[in-house]
């Protein structure tokens, strides 16, 4: 089943790319307690793996699994959306980002049953009886392989955000084809930040984290009203506005600022980022298709994404069962960014985990 909806069905929630924080707020947020766990894992042999929640901390527990270069601490932005729809937001950083260690059987081999097995074990520690599951991008491949081993553990459906496909598809990027079938594992490392998925990554971390402050009508009395703004909050004047195409609150800016330069560290330092080109290129074998799996999706794919293009999407919706397909008319591949839209997708979240 496929929907359509434009950006004007978002237009009576948050503008487009607006929500807002303060600074002290976002620091508040990055320095939590909640937002730097470090967890071991028993069936690991003692290894860690680091997690971050943000939200109602009594709400109900949904997953989220981010894409490629996606710390676990980019959901800080949606601290307030979370909280507002009583969701427990909660996000793991894979093997090889930040505080997680390489948890696979082979090392530097990436498998999604091993990780699917460590999410289990990971949530039951964390006292997530059942919960629901989010995804971006990559994430997707991840959400999936946990749905075949562990769906009684799931409540809702997937909510996929841009996910991504199998290189194979018909439709997706002959680019990545090449980089796949061509690339050896060694070259896809030391070349991994010239990939163009990851200059659109970085490139959109580093224009979010170097905005000014921009209102919106339907924050500016809260932020209004507040005592005037720190000190803190006044030095984001100074930032560098060359070319950018909107602007964000202060708080928001600082955070997506952070998340840029994990990224760029954890690129530089760890091995996260190559496990997951792994996988996302098909290095190895994911073990399923998605043609296979039953578990009920909800996916939605901007018309003009520039990674995972709709064709291949339209193509892939035809060949399964057990999806519904939201084609976000004017959406590219970086959907997360826009709070119009998560704040949607959070309203159907709650939905499908409340009674």
């Amino acid at each position: 089943m496929v929907g359509t909806s434009s950006q004007s069905d978002f237009s009576d929630k948050e503008d487009m790319y607006v929500h807002s924080m303060t600074l002290k707020q976002a620091k508040q947020l990055l320095n939590s307690p909640r937002s730097r766990q470090v967890i071991t894992l028993a069936s690991c042999g003692g290894k860690k793996v680091g997690v971050v929640e943000c939200g109602d901390p009594n709400g109900y527990p949904v997953l989220w699994f981010t894409g490629n270069m996606g710390p676990a601490l980019s959901i800080l932005l949606y601290h307030e959306i979370a909280k507002r729809h009583r969701i427990r937001f909660v996000c793991v950083d894979r093997p090889g980002y930040n505080s997680s260690d390489d948890i696979y059987s082979e090392h530097g081999v990436p498998d999604l049953f091993e990780f699917a097995d460590m999410v289990n074990e990971l949530t039951l520690l964390l006292k997530m009886w059942q919960f629901g599951l989010a995804t971006f991008s990559l994430g997707a491949v991840y959400g999936l392989a946990y749905s075949l081993s562990f769906p009684e553990r799931l409540k809702g459906p997937i909510f996929m955000v841009s996910p991504w496909l199998s290189v194979k598809t018909p439709g997706t990027l002959t680019m990545y084809r090449g980089i796949a079938r061509y690339a050896p594992n060694f070259l896809i490392r030391t070349t991994l930040s010239t990939l163009p998925h990851m200059n659109n990554f970085l490139n959109m971390w580093s224009t979010l984290g170097s905005s000014p402050v921009k209102t919106s009508k339907r924050t500016s009395s809260s932020t209004s009203s507040s005592s005037s703004m720190s000190d803190d909050d006044d030095d984001i004047e100074g930032a560098n506005i060359d070319n950018l195409a909107f602007s964000i609150s202060p708080g928001r800016s600082y955070i997506h600022n952070q998340i840029y330069t994990n990224g760029l560290w954890n690129l530089q330092n760890r091995t996260g980022a190559h496990l997951d080109a792994m996988v996302a290129l098909e290095k190895i074998d994911w073990g399923f298709t998605y043609e296979e799996t039953t578990y009920p999706i909800k996916a939605f794919v901007g018309d003009i994404d520039e990674n995972v293009p709709i064709q291949a999407w339209m193509y892939m919706s035809n060949k399964m069962n057990n999806i519904k397909l939201n084609v976000i008319e004017g959406g590219g591949h970086y959907l997360l960014y826009r709070m119009d839209f998560m704040e949607d997708l959070f309203t159907q979240i709650e939905r499908s985990v409340y009674p």
